[in-house]
């Protein structure tokens, strides 16, 4: 195998952040800019995808927690997240 799986999970994880940390950046500017809070929970609510895979980055790397507490915590803050997101494109408009 050229790649260890585990390098693969490691690298998709670092998109995630990075990509999100620019998703996060641009949703909060554009809210400073507009005060348009559906900008606002759509930032929050990739804060809180982003974090979901952090979290289970370090949670699992890390501090050995097993795969279905790493799993759980990660689809829970994921969840958040896009219901957050789900809200800042139905929800009620400013």
């Amino acid at each position: 195998m050229l790649f260890p799986i585990i390098d693969i999970l490691r690298a998709f994880q670092l998109a995630i952040v990075v990509l999100g940390a620019f998703v996060i950046y641009y949703g909060g500017k554009g809210y400073s800019k507009t005060k348009n809070k559906s900008l606002l929970f759509l930032a929050v609510g990739f804060a809180f995808v982003t974090i979901g895979a952090v979290a289970a980055g370090i949670l699992f790397e890390l501090l050995k927690f097993d795969l279905v507490s790493v799993e759980t915590v990660e689809a829970g803050t994921e969840a958040l997240g896009f219901a957050l997101i789900v809200y800042s494109i139905v929800g009620k408009r400013d």
